[in-house]
């Protein structure tokens, strides 16, 4: 009898599908918001939402949610440009997501920290 070989791939179609609704939900309204304050219109200042623990969550969310999406979706789309996905590329588009995710968790959350205080860089 042969062993059926379990696939790591629903775990990257499931971020892959977050990633799509972040980008087709949070995305545009955050867009939105940013381009309010470019025209003057002073609804509220970005550094004021990462500084609260749940803003930081749902701009990291944002943001970890768009990486997943963008590099599944280019990994996938090297069959329309005539590259076969080899190892290689699985490795470097899905670790570079998560290594981007964990930059952007460590940049969010730290400016958090350093907000309230629980975190001091002070280096005088």
């Amino acid at each position: 009898m042969e062993k059926i070989r379990r696939s790591d791939e629903p775990v990257y179609w499931g971020l892959f599908g977050a990633g799509g609704m972040v980008v087709g939900m949070a995305l545009p309204a955050l867009l939105i918001l940013m381009l309010l304050r470019g025209l003057g219109v002073n609804c509220f200042h970005y550094f004021d939402v990462i500084a609260n623990p749940l803003g930081a969550l749902i701009v990291f969310g944002i943001i970890a949610g768009c990486l997943w999406h963008g590099l599944h979706r280019i990994y996938h789309s090297l069959h329309d440009v005539l590259i076969k996905p080899t190892p290689l590329h699985h490795y470097v588009l899905y670790w570079g997501a998560l290594v981007l995710t964990v930059l952007a968790g460590v940049l969010v959350f730290g400016y958090c920290m350093i907000r309230h205080g629980i975190l001091n860089l002070s280096f005088a």
